[in-house]
């Protein structure tokens, strides 16, 4: 007879808060994409000009990255095994998300503040793949 693991406390409360952090990216590309007067009124109007201008690939990887890191999260608390996969996609996602953004198409201004915002956005992506890859590892994941 099979014995079913007990889910960890520590699952939920990762995946609860994993979402809302990635929900909230979510709330961000939406308004930005959808060029939301009040939302939008905290960029300058260079910031809004090199937002508009972005090539449709790193568009996409934005998406991609953003969209996955929610859907990863809900499929975590889902207890889902696809959610590693997930990650792992959206981290990818992000990293060619990131080369557009310091190597093909830089914004006009980058400040130590977007450097730091940028990585702590990654570190979270890599601890996303991590924590669930141990998860899946440890079978709570199915």
């Amino acid at each position: 007879m099979s014995e079913k693991k007990k889910t960890p406390w520590h699952l939920w409360v990762v995946g609860i808060i994993t979402l809302l952090w990635n929900a909230f990216g979510g709330f961000d590309y939406t308004m930005t994409k959808l060029n939301v007067d009040w939302y939008m009124e905290a960029f300058t109007a260079e910031q809004i000009a090199y937002y508009q201008s972005l090539p449709q690939w790193f568009v996409v990887a934005w998406a991609l990255s953003i969209w996955l890191s929610v859907a990863g999260s809900l499929l975590l608390l889902l207890k889902s095994r696809i959610s590693t996969l997930v990650f792992v996609i959206a981290l990818f996602s992000y990293g060619a998300a990131l080369s557009g953004t310091f190597h093909f198409h830089p914004p006009p201004t980058l400040t130590d503040q977007d450097m730091i915002i940028s990585g702590v956005i990654l570190a979270v992506l890599v601890f996303e793949c991590a924590y669930s890859i141990i998860m899946k590892l440890r079978g709570f994941l199915r």
